[in-house]
């Protein structure tokens, strides 16, 4: 089982990292759940994901203890320590080097790095559910694409 908890600010984009991780992890055979935990964020407020990936089926959709921690920013590190264990592995998205990677598609970058960590994720199934998800808006902004799926690959090798 990994219990994957992402936490940022609205407008990050953590929703959909959750939910397109979630929905891969099935197309691959795994059992998955998400849950989105949001509220105020919409107007700044942090923004919290709780994913679970496993092999058998998941009873209880939440936890307390969080195996993979993802934090996008410095004010979601306080929200979210709590779920940190020595055995957590930690993801800071605030020490990144997005050098070279547009604002919008951080959340890429953010997305392959963690599904690289996960194992068992492959890129082509990542992107084949970023496309399915947000294909509409790839439509009205072919660079959207583009910086996309660059910022997903960089994540996933890095």
């Amino acid at each position: 089982m990994q219990r994957i908890l992402i936490a940022g600010e609205g407008g990050q984009g953590v929703q959909l990292i959750a939910e397109v991780l979630a929905r891969a992890a099935v197309k691959i055979g795994k059992k998955a759940t998400y849950i989105p935990n949001f509220g105020v964020e919409q107007r700044g407020g942090v923004s919290l994901a709780f994913v679970i990936l496993d092999e058998r089926s998941i009873s209880y959709p939440k936890f307390l203890k969080a195996d993979y921690l993802v934090v996008m920013t410095e004010r979601a590190k306080k929200r979210v320590e709590s779920f940190q264990t020595s055995d957590t592995s930690y993801l800071d998205a605030t020490a990144y080097n997005f050098q070279g990677i547009p604002n919008q598609a951080k959340n890429m970058y953010v997305l392959g790095r963690l599904a690289h960590l996960l194992g068992g994720l492959d890129f082509n199934v990542l992107w084949d559910t970023i496309e399915e998800r947000i294909g509409s808006k790839f439509q009205k902004d072919p660079q959207l694409r583009k910086d996309d799926y660059r910022a997903l690959k960089k994540g996933y090798e890095d």
